[in-house]
């Protein structure tokens, strides 16, 4: 669904302005669950045993911090190997993600929520934007990915690629 809102401003001499907001595409939120996300990667149970597939570059495992979101404006997708992203503690998260396109349309996103007891491999070619937490405002979460990632990624900027941004809700 695609809301464009608008809204009237008093303008000083009294007359009416009106303002269109940023477009905006929702996304509900489906159960994450093996099949469901299969089209996109697959879930991961224990993240020190798992190892993302790699066209080039080694294994790099790192952290990253992320807050907890409603709207998207940015999506990306690597072209060096897989990604994947673990929670480090059990926290519910929604995971957005696009099928492997040259350019992703609005609709071809979808939003998957995990009870926070897994994580996800993202596979080579999905776009995808960061982990969402919504049990917490922020979460820290285990990456393993391939060392020449910012050589073999390309961001995508919703608003101006695309016109408008990723509304989620929970």
């Amino acid at each position: 669904m695609i809301l464009m809102p608008q809204q009237l401003h008093n303008k000083s001499d009294g007359t009416m302005k009106l303002v269109m907001m940023m477009r905006k595409f929702v996304l509900r939120c489906e159960p994450l669950t093996e099949e469901s996300f299969a089209p996109f990667g697959y879930t991961v149970r224990n993240f020190a045993e798992a190892k993302p597939k790699l066209i080039v570059g080694e294994i790099v495992r790192n952290r990253m911090r992320v807050r907890q979101v409603k709207q998207i404006e940015w999506v990306s997708v690597h072209y060096d190997g897989e990604q994947i992203i673990f929670p480090c503690e059990p926290v519910q998260t929604i995971f957005v993600v696009a099928p492997k396109l040259k350019k992703p349309s609005l609709e071809s996103f979808r939003a998957f929520l995990s009870d926070g007891a897994f994580g996800v491999c993202l596979r080579i070619g999905v776009w995808h934007s960061l982990p969402i937490p919504i049990s917490q405002d922020h979460a820290l979460y285990e990456n393993a990915q391939g060392s020449e990632w910012h050589n073999k990624t390309i961001d995508l900027h919703l608003p101006s690629e695309l016109g408008a941004i990723l509304q989620v809700e929970w």
